[in-house]
């Protein structure tokens, strides 16, 4: 039963998808579904049938290798994705140019429910024949959670749309609650129905549908709890103990543990730049990718290389100080801890930081000379995903990538505990310690937390110590798996998304010692006219500077003229958010033209 993610589809049945899948959503969506060539009556009949069509399901699954626009970021590139979130935090969406509410989108959709019309004509092993139904389920419910997180209500369809479903076409959006619902009961078919053979991790099983589930009740009980405009806050804790009833059957399993494997100073970072997942313990599910086969991906190089994103300071400070003693404390609580320089503040620090964010003197693969942090986007480079060898950068990367893993799980359990009151010291054990425990934290103990002031400034609404502490926890451990937008999103925390975050601290202007080792690599000057490096030692430096040619302000500038934390001039008043609105996206107008029984999404009107 190994089906690798990768494996070579038959050609015919391809094909035979290709055409049964075809649907529409714009305003072709609105006219006519395009007739199938070829009748679905003459495909699902067999098992193999089912497993065949399933396996199509995996070339959408897509790893995650950033966070977007958020309070991670010192500077974000909006060409690196065109995604409308970023757009949103920048203000520029409308009504008039949103995207989404596409043809593909509605498209999958339509894929899953054509499968779930035919799949009782399928004979065979009937255990097989629930587990391919169990999977189409659990990836209608993702998909319809998706677009709950985009629109809150949508229109919810059990079956595949044709031309003669004109009713259906034109259908008014179903209220949040229904929808919500309907996901539920998919997911727990999914679970109940699912196989546990996961094959090498690489394929669908039941704890990943589990996973998904526990992943969807805690976003929707933590949504409901934080967002009164959905007057849904009374249902809050059923969907939270959902997210626990879920982690609890991964945890339970025996499958899955967290990875120690990576050896000392790279125990994390040993995750995200493996060549092989297959053994990791951790991983519920990944994509395996093959530098033979041509199936590559550009973490690293989206991340590291592009050099147009940039770790921000409000995320390095979240990282703990180890004190001589071994106690680990908010960095916050150190003296002069905002006016630490850039090769001060990775001196005793949760091991992970320097195993994200790239450390004073790092060797780049296939260099000998450390690495210059690049001072426009902040001064802060991620290592997160860097790949281990010289021909994997330039976007040829082909380390495996996680598409969930079992710290995520832990997280899950612990906060969802946490947000109902009912966290216990063994529960934290079984969870956020044993996630700590693979870079040799200090366990976090209740009664013992040393409250951090700037976690509570960030969250000033939330007087539970142990929620905030796992949140700051999770920060860390997902940082740029592309979590953060939807946690703002869900602890109702749309004000952080507006704050200017700035980069490294610079004590004065010249040249700089970025490495440790004394010898400065990096000058920055108000101007190129103020460069008092001779010309002939240019070349042994990068030069940044605060102003252009002509006296205007440059990429870069300092939050204290001459001094200060480097911020990235482009972010400055281009942050935005309306609360609640943002917390939704409108559905384009067209389609509200076109369909008038659809409402724009609350607050959109």
């Amino acid at each position: 039963m190994k089906n690798r993610i990768i494996k070579t589809i038959d050609k015919i049945v391809a094909a035979i998808l290709a055409t049964v899948v075809l649907v529409a959503c714009n305003d072709e969506f609105m006219d006519r579904f395009p007739e199938t060539s070829i009748s679905p009556e003459a495909f699902f009949q067999t098992v193999k049938d089912l497993e065949l069509y399933t396996n199509t399901y995996y070339t959408t699954l897509q790893p995650e290798f950033l966070d977007y626009i958020s309070d991670n970021n010192a500077a974000f590139s909006t060409s690196l994705y065109g995604f409308s979130a970023t757009n949103l935090i920048r203000g520029d969406i409308t009504v008039e140019n949103v995207t989404g509410w596409s043809r593909d989108e509605w498209g999958t959709l339509r894929k899953y429910n054509l499968f779930l019309e035919n799949v009782s004509k399928a004979t065979g092993d009937q255990a097989a024949i629930n587990h391919y139904t169990g999977i189409t389920r659990m990836q209608r419910a993702i998909w319809y959670y998706n677009y709950v997180k985009r629109y809150s209500d949508v229109p919810w369809y059990s079956e595949s749309l044709t031309d003669a479903s004109e009713d259906m076409l034109y259908k008014a959006r179903d209220p949040r609650t229904l929808v919500v619902d309907s996901i539920m009961a998919d997911l727990e078919y999914a679970v109940q129905h699912m196989s546990g053979d996961m094959g090498s991790r690489t394929q669908f099983s039941r704890w990943y549908a589990a996973a998904m589930m526990a992943r969807i009740c805690l976003h929707e009980g933590a949504f409901r709890k934080y967002h009164p405009e959905l007057n849904l806050q009374a249902t809050a804790s059923m969907f939270l103990n959902k997210a626990v009833e879920a982690a609890e059957i991964v945890m339970n399993s025996g499958n899955f543990e967290i990875d120690k494997t990576g050896g000392t100073d790279n125990e994390y970072r040993s995750l995200f730049s493996s060549m092989d997942l297959s053994k990791s313990r951790e991983m519920i599910l990944f994509k395996e990718y093959s530098n033979d086969m041509g199936i590559r991906h550009e973490a690293g190089f989206r991340t590291s290389e592009s050099a147009v994103v940039g770790y921000s300071r409000n995320l390095m400070e979240a990282y703990q100080y180890i004190t001589p003693d071994g106690k680990a404390v908010p960095f916050s609580t150190l003296p002069g801890y905002d006016k630490m320089p850039y090769v001060q503040v990775f001196e005793n620090r949760d091991p992970r930081f320097a195993q994200t964010f790239m450390p004073p003197g790092y060797i780049r693969p296939g260099v000998t000379q450390p690495y210059r942090p690049n001072l426009t986007a902040g001064g802060y480079t991620s290592i997160k995903f860097m790949p281990s060898t010289i021909e994997q950068f330039g976007g040829q990367q082909h380390t495996d990538m996680s598409l969930f893993r079992y710290a995520e799980i832990l997280l899950i359990y612990a906060e969802a505990k946490a947000e109902l009151g009912i966290l216990t010291q063994d529960d934290l054990d079984k969870s956020i310690n044993l996630i700590r425990g693979r870079v040799d934290l200090p366990p976090t103990v209740m009664g013992d937390i040393v409250e951090d002031a700037t976690l509570k400034a960030q969250f000033p609404d939330v007087t539970d110590y142990m929620i905030l502490e796992i949140r700051r926890e999770r920060r860390i451990e997902l940082v740029y798996e592309q979590f953060r937008w939807d946690d703002l999103f869900r602890w109702k925390a749309g004000h952080l998304f507006t704050n200017l975050q700035e980069g490294i601290y610079v004590e004065q202007l010249g040249l700089l010692d970025l490495n440790g080792d004394g010898m400065p690599t990096v000058g920055l000057f108000e101007s190129a006219a103020t460069n008092t490096v001779p010309e002939a030692e240019r070349p042994n430096y990068s030069f940044y500077y605060l102003k252009d040619a002509s006296g205007n302000p440059g990429v870069i500038s300092l939050s204290n003229g001459t001094y200060g934390h480097i911020i990235v001039n482009a972010e400055v008043g281009h942050r935005t958010f309306v609360d609640p609105k943002f917390y939704y996206l409108p559905i384009p107008r067209q389609q509200i033209i076109l369909n008038t029984n659809l409402k724009q999404t609350m607050f959109w009107e």
